[in-house]
């Protein structure tokens, strides 16, 4: 059998394609576009078109189109587009490059055997461009990057993150965020190539009328600044990282993976409960019993602020690499010089629950191929931490899901390898025999 050929266009250099999955063509359609999720201009002398949307399609697959084409975009988009330059109140950011790469974001790996503080950081996603191109083509694969590129990038790119008008889903003044990131060494960054723009998609079915990812977001700074801060307090680091105080996403979902590890919540404070026999044990137990503060819960605003403390205390950064990427981008008019992230909101006092998808995303076989092979390096190695942008189904059992099992099938040595840690869903409960009254507003 034929083996398939690697694409023919010149990937950034930090970007490894998966080896058994050919490149495809990518076609750009303004009347395909479902969700805008962002805009900017490329200052090139190579590039006629200064100004570009980027969008993307009921499938998810981007598309990047001239901005002289926005007449083609469907009314919701065309809407969407509006809504964003008027909140905003600011042109679009101007990025000095003669080409640049669209990174679709599913998965991140955090590798757990660090050496110091910023260290590599591998995204998992479909890699499209070079855009503007002739040709662009679409692959899955891994980009490398550090903790501090994932950090920088999430919080540069704040500032410019796409405006949707609220839903009742997410009345909070929802955001897409985006990130800058180097695909290759500082002197080709500087000469206008190897960008990639990089953002955590929000899969099809959870899409509810726009394409925000803040919680998302949220998940993926979370794990950096937690592999820091541990990182720092294992190595002797900065005490700034050290008494960092981290919340978290969701604190239901903190309190749902004490619970599965036996402790018993009540307020801010988790009791470890072990059920030894007799009153005695037990009673000394409650005297003597582990305790642990219930964390509390964080917007994307509040992890972007802490993403920020975290650059100021990582030793050596900026990178040279930082400084050669950072040079090429100028936010657009009505932005301040300094970075800045949007205005924490309250939560509503009683939110509506998100729609459940029709059915359990399916595992993408490719990021096993990745992850085996890291694994088969580091079989001594903790677990590595992995964020997930597709969210486990609800009927999903707790622990590691049966497909990151298979991960370990091309080891050389599969029971010393140990499963990567995954996020812990909560157990679900039975149906009610009465439909609940607040899903009678989706039926519309």
């Amino acid at each position: 059998m034929r083996k398939p050929s690697r694409t023919a266009v010149n990937l950034p250099r930090y970007f490894i394609p998966h080896a058994a999955t050919p490149a495809e063509p990518v076609a750009s359609d303004a009347t395909a576009i479902v969700h805008v999720v962002d805009t900017f201009r490329l200052e090139s002398t190579q590039v006629l078109e200064p100004e570009w949307l980027v969008g993307i399609d009921a499938l998810g697959n981007p598309h990047v189109v001239p901005a002289s084409e926005r007449g083609l975009l469907p009314a919701t988009a065309l809407s969407q587009l509006a809504h964003h330059e008027v909140a905003s109140g600011r042109t679009p950011r101007r990025i000095a490059a003669s080409e640049l790469y669209l990174l679709a974001v599913e998965l991140v790996e955090h590798p757990a055997n660090a050496e110091g503080f910023n260290d590599p950081v591998y995204l998992y996603g479909h890699l499209s461009g070079p855009w503007p191109g002739g040709a662009p083509q679409r692959v899955p694969g891994q980009l490398t990057v550090t903790r501090g590129d994932v950090l920088a990038g999430l919080v540069h790119g704040a500032r410019e993150a796409f405006h949707y008008a609220p839903t009742p889903e997410s009345p909070a003044a929802p955001h897409g965020h985006h990130a800058l990131l180097p695909g290759d060494r500082p002197d080709v960054l500087a000469s206008g190539r190897g960008l990639v723009l990089a953002w955590p998609v929000v899969p099809p079915e959870l899409q509810v009328g726009n394409a925000s990812n803040g919680p998302m977001v949220s998940r993926l700074l979370h794990d950096v600044l937690t592999q820091l801060q541990e990182d720092a307090a294992g190595h002797q680091g900065p005490e700034a990282l050290i008494r960092m105080e981290l919340p978290v996403p969701s604190r239901a979902m903190a309190i749902a993976e004490l619970e599965l590890r036996g402790y018993e919540v009540k307020g801010d404070v988790a009791v470890l409960r072990r059920q030894h026999p007799g009153l005695l044990t037990r009673m000394a137990e409650w005297l003597r019993a582990e305790k642990v503060k219930v964390p509390r819960e964080a917007g994307t605003a509040e992890f972007l602020d802490l993403a920020r403390q975290a650059l100021a205390a990582l030793p050596g950064w900026p990178s040279e690499t930082e400084r050669a990427l950072r040079a090429l981008v100028r936010p657009g008019g009505g932005v301040p010089a300094s970075p800045t992230v949007p205005r924490a909101v309250p939560p509503a006092s009683r939110p509506l629950p998100p729609r459940a998808p029709p059915q359990p995303p399916r595992p993408d076989d490719w990021m096993r191929d990745f992850l085996a092979e890291h694994e088969a390096r580091q079989l001594q190695a903790p677990r590595p931490r992995i964020t997930r942008v597709k969210p486990p189904p609800p009927s999903a059992k707790p622990g590691t899901p049966d497909w990151m099992a298979d991960f370990s099938a091309k080891a050389t040595a599969p029971s010393a390898i140990p499963a990567p840690r995954a996020e812990k869903a909560a157990p679900a409960s039975a149906a009610p025999a009465k439909k609940p009254d607040w899903m009678s507003d989706f039926e519309d």
